[in-house]
């Protein structure tokens, strides 16, 4: 590269920058000066179960708040946490009990009008500009869904948030340039060349991966036990808190955007038909990748990633009576364990984890952004090796469970990291890298494209159902307190349809304008599998976004749960009668809004390299991305405008 060319690139991408930043503070600028002037405002909140009337109160920096406050069944509360207060409303009575959540072993006042100034004080109060209203009394099985947003304007983080997603596609042209060539990835770091104890580890334990497994098994027992035998409040169950919380979180924040698919390697479901499944095998040479013939073997409909898609669609159907009712996860862990054992009746290892794992229809496709892998150090080798051990193993271990040959991996999606292949390889040539740049973007199958389909609607779905204040919504397909069948079913079918059909069936027609604007004479069915890989970044953004909330929101349950996980009146932990807190409660939709800008601009590139790829030149691939760039920035922008407003 000239050292003129390189002067213009450093131009364009400051040119970039610039304009990211004028297109977020303009608007945030137009927001201040629109805001109303201060005044009073008198609000009746009504608290209901599972829910607040109003559920969204707008107000602007300011304004005198004047709450006054009924319920319609029960005894409830507004929990208010951003503004100290925690009020306790009675039926009968105009008079509420209001706690300091600052002094809480001071008595409350009782008040019938509760009020305060909108927008919380110091120069950091005039960034949050949104806040949660909860209930903090049991009121039934789907305590904790009920909520209501208090909005202050002006809404810095909205306003400059939707002016950053709009200046992002104008920002990304002059990033790229005229000549628009995809970025070339950093070359990724040979872990076990940095690290030699670390290869010295994984290389000689032959139990490695069972050392980390016990452990697990103890967890998944200790889950188990909690969900069948402790409390029935899930909230105060260690069961869900421990799975649906904690684990789900460190899934979702940590464990594949970091180590891809690090989980698979720890994972106790398929433990246990693992190892009956080995205990008949001779030696560890046996080859266990498709030995049987006719019946014995696993039926070729099944060898794709339909089952287990369908699987994670069907868990996220019935998730909130999974997670309102304890004992629902208990059999929903020994379901998954005992179908892991059937499957291991077939001679191929880990059919389940392969084919039939709802978690590897999550992990699977979005470990296609992780950074940890497993690949071979010299593809040369690979190419010459005739024994394939890392497939068909060795006397030092088990081949592949997974059934892949280490010399054509080029992907995160289907290696487990087992850490087997590094074992049996004679030649030394298996490594973990971490990936310092870049991600995934190959799409094997069509099933794959609506597998990132299906996981890509449902983080909208899990968003607008789970953190919205719609109370009626989640009336409608409430199983587990009303036994809204009917509706529930009705919800159910709408989802699948809009899911596996209605989606679809928009991506393939954005991806048959893009061929028609690029003027490539490409098909535009390849052209749909392709695009659909710039689903998964912001997809994964928009499941972040949604783990952020409920582990902030959750996390003091998930304390108070693990000191008391049977209900016994222990204090293990000594946070047993602690009081609820949401962590870092203002900042949340900070770090929302956040993660949706990052993962579009990921969905972005990849979109253009996905194009560029298939048309050749910059030009072809602008305008073959561009109805499907316009799709994923209107998603973005409702999501933004959702967390954020």
């Amino acid at each position: 590269m000239t050292e003129g060319m390189s002067r213009r690139r450093r131009h364009r991408r400051l040119a970039a920058c610039l304009l990211l930043v004028a297109c977020a503070i303009f608007p945030a600028i137009l927001a201040a000066l629109w805001t109303r002037p201060a005044q009073v405002r008198d609000i009746h909140i009504e608290a209901f179960r599972y829910g607040f009337a109003p559920s969204r109160i707008a107000v602007n920096r300011g304004d005198r708040v004047r709450l006054t406050f009924s319920t319609r069944d029960t005894g409830q509360s507004v929990f208010l946490q951003d503004y100290d207060l925690h009020i306790v409303i009675t039926p009968g009575t105009s008079l509420v009990e209001v706690h300091r959540l600052s002094a809480p072993h001071q008595p409350p006042t009782r008040l019938t009008v509760v009020e305060f100034t909108a927008g919380l004080p110091g120069w950091s109060g005039w960034l949050f500009s949104k806040s949660q209203i909860r209930n903090h009394t049991y009121n039934g099985p789907l305590h904790g869904t009920e909520r209501a947003d208090l909005v202050v304007s002006p809404n810095f983080l909205l306003a400059g948030g939707l002016g950053f997603l709009l200046a992002l596609p104008l920002a990304g042209l002059l990033f790229v340039g005229p000549a628009g060539v995809p970025a070339v990835p950093k070359r990724a770091v040979n872990l076990f060349a940095a690290f030699p104890r670390l290869k010295r580890l994984i290389a000689k334990t032959a139990s490695l991966q069972f050392n980390l497994t016990l452990p697990m098994l103890a967890v998944f027992y200790f889950v188990i036990l909690a969900g069948l035998l402790g409390t029935k409040v899930s909230g105060r169950n260690a069961g869900p808190m421990v799975v649906w919380v904690l684990w789900l979180s460190a899934l979702i924040l940590l464990l594949v955007p970091l180590g891809g698919r690090i989980w698979c390697l720890v994972c106790p479901l398929p433990s246990l038909g693992e190892w009956l499944q080995r205990s008949f095998a001779a030696n560890p040479a046996r080859v266990l990748q498709g030995s049987g013939s006719g019946s014995n073997r696993w039926p070729q409909w099944l060898r794709n990633a339909w089952p287990r898609t369908l699987l994670f669609l069907l868990l996220g159907t019935f998730s909130m009576a999974l997670v309102a009712v304890p004992a629902a996860t208990s059999w929903l862990l020994i379901g998954l364990a005992g179908l892991a054992v059937l499957t291991s009746l077939f001679p191929e290892q880990r059919l389940f984890c392969r084919h039939l794992c709802p978690i590897n229809g999550f992990i699977g496709l979005y470990s296609m952004t992780g950074r940890l892998m497993a690949r071979s150090v010299s593809p040369e080798t690979c190419s010459k090796c005739e024994e394939r051990f890392c497939l068909n193993g060795s006397a030092k271990g088990w081949g592949c469970p997974y059934g892949l040959c280490m010399g054509e991996v080029n992907r995160n999606n289907d290696c487990g990291l087992c850490t087997e292949c590094i074992r049996t390889c004679a030649y030394d040539n298996v490594a973990l890298f971490w990936r310092r740049s870049g991600w995934d973007r190959g799409i094997a199958s069509h099933g794959e494209a609506w597998q990132a389909t299906v996981m890509f609607g449902l983080s909208v779905i899990y968003g607008l159902v789970n953190l919205g204040p719609w109370d009626r919504i989640r009336d409608l397909i409430d199983i587990v307190d009303r036994g809204n069948w009917g509706t529930f079913a009705a919800y159910g079918v709408v989802v699948w349809v809009l899911l596996l059909g209605v989606v679809p069936i928009l991506l393939y027609l954005l991806a048959s304008a893009g061929v028609r604007l690029s003027r490539s004479g490409i098909q535009a069915g390849p052209m749909f599998r392709a695009s659909s890989a710039s689903l998964v970044p912001l997809g994964l953004s928009l499941w972040m976004a949604f783990a952020i909330a409920m582990f902030c929101s959750m996390f003091t349950f998930v304390l108070q749960s693990l000191s008391d996980p049977l209900n016994w009146g222990w204090d293990l932990l000594g946070r047993a009668g602690s009081p609820w807190h949401i962590l870092w409660s203002p900042a949340i939709p900070w770090l929302q809004v956040i993660c949706i800008a990052v993962g579009l601009v990921y969905s972005l590139r990849t979109l253009y390299d996905a194009w560029y790829e298939s048309v050749g030149g910059g030009r072809g691939a602008l305008f073959g991305g561009l109805p499907m760039a316009l799709f994923l920035c209107a998603v973005a922008i409702g999501m933004v405008s959702f967390y954020a407003g």
